[in-house]
């Protein structure tokens, strides 16, 4: 069955085709600038020094037609995305993803086994609010910098570092 087939079209799907396809990349790296993502960059490194959690940053800019009508949903690609750059491949289970799916204006944490094990799900969903509610107010940047304090303060409470270690994952912010 082909995706605009209007007898089969659910009518909440119109709005969110209309979304992802007035967000292509070139629009949403406005809002993300390669000067601010680098700070970003610069900021996950920092944060890692200091918990033993591996973190990555992706921001999506849209999804295909393809996609919208198989109804791919936002925690779906955080989780390809988790398994696509080897998030789950840590030494300690310690991989931490944060996604955006800016057409949706979604944010969703994904985190291994071995963060999970200590880390209540409702936590990371708190941080995923508070970053969604500055997307709300238009401050994109200053919300993935705040919730990166947050999930930093977090991750240092049960997770400190004590020693040096190694960092197993690319910090750089990708925005796709």
């Amino acid at each position: 069955m082909d995706c605009m087939s209007t007898n089969k079209l659910s009518m909440g799907l119109w709005p969110r085709l209309w979304r992802h396809w007035t967000h292509p990349r070139q629009r949403v790296s406005i809002y993300f600038p390669t000067l601010a993502l680098q700070q970003l960059t610069e900021q996950i490194t920092r944060s890692e020094q200091r918990h033993t959690g591996q973190l990555r940053f992706v921001i999506e800019s849209s999804l295909n037609t393809a996609s919208l009508c198989h109804h791919v949903t936002a925690r779906q690609r955080a989780q390809y995305w988790f398994g696509h750059l080897g998030i789950w491949d840590t030494a300690g289970k310690s991989g931490i993803l944060v996604y955006v799916l800016f057409a949706d204006r979604a944010v969703e944490i994904i985190a291994d086994r071995g963060m999970n094990a200590c880390v209540d799900m409702a936590l990371w969903q708190q941080i995923c609010n508070h970053i969604t509610q500055a997307f709300q107010q238009q401050n994109y940047m200053a919300g993935l910098s705040a919730g990166l304090d947050e999930l930093t303060e977090l991750l240092v409470q049960h997770f400190p570092r004590t020693h040096a270690g190694v960092n197993e994952l690319a910090d750089e912010v990708i925005l796709r």
